[in-house]
């Protein structure tokens, strides 16, 4: 498929990520996180934690032998903190596709947003990203 404004609207199957105390931890240890110091025990993961949770963007085919992927830029907007111990099911839809010319050759621009819903199917978070796609 095309990397153009054809790949819009374009949303993923549901995945579903368990949320484990020791993914959290790992994940608190990797990025250096100060609330591992105070000895509390952790109930929440830490607000970038589903950068964690990996999925492909829809529609989205790349030939590592002609382009390179690059990562932009990530923003979470939370209706409640997410808890160690659920389980969220995540969806990956395409907000916009956007192409640029540089010196360095053309670049593509896609922004995505993945939702993640907890077991009763109420919204816990939306992550928003912009992939940006070097042809080489």
């Amino acid at each position: 498929m095309p990397l153009d404004s054809s790949l819009i609207g374009h949303t993923s199957s549901p995945q579903t990520f368990e949320v484990t105390r020791e993914a959290v931890q790992r994940f608190m240890e990797a990025t250096e996180d100060p609330a591992l110091q105070d000895g509390t025990p952790i109930e929440y993961a830490p607000p970038t934690f589903p950068t964690t949770f990996r999925m492909k963007i829809p529609g989205l085919q790349l030939d590592p032998t002609s382009m390179q992927l690059l990562h932009g830029e990530q923003e979470y907007k939370y209706t409640r903190r997410l808890r160690i111990g659920e389980k969220v099911t995540c969806v990956v839809r395409v907000v916009d596709v956007r192409q640029r010319s540089s010196s360095s050759g053309n670049m593509t621009f896609i922004v995505s947003e993945t939702t993640g819903t907890d077991d009763h199917q109420q919204p816990i978070f939306t992550a928003r990203s912009t992939s940006i796609i070097r042809m080489k």
